[in-house]
């Protein structure tokens, strides 16, 4: 039974790390620097299984409101269903990205620049 677990156990990690992996290379450009849009990030963040979202139906609407913590990098989102309406990305030192609907002009498909995640 040991050889067994231990058999599932490293499979897990094996497909763990692959899936990290997979991550990290969508956040690659060619040149080695990570280049990420708005839509792509809300993306992982959404889909991301550490990912812990709460609803809250406000004003009429529902509200949605992810965090994830990830690699030293705290991920928030706010959306109103599939509307972005903030996405924040940042370090305990820095702010990486910082996107709101109502006042930045970016286009959600415009690469931007982020750093390496791992």
């Amino acid at each position: 039974m040991s050889s067994y677990l231990d058999k599932v156990v490293t499979k897990v990690r094996d497909t763990f790390a692959h899936a990290t992996d997979s991550v990290r290379k969508s956040f690659l450009n060619l040149t080695g620097e990570a280049s990420v849009s708005i839509n792509q990030l809300a993306a992982f963040i959404k889909d991301h299984k550490e990912t812990k979202t709460e609803c809250k139906y406000l004003l009429g609407n529902y509200y949605y409101f992810s965090h994830l913590q990830e690699n030293g990098i705290h991920y928030y989102l706010e959306t109103n269903g599939n509307y972005i309406l903030q996405l924040d990305a940042s370090t305990k030192d820095q702010i990486l990205i910082a996107y709101r609907s109502y006042k930045d002009k970016l286009s959600l498909n415009s690469p931007i620049k982020f750093p390496k995640i791992y």
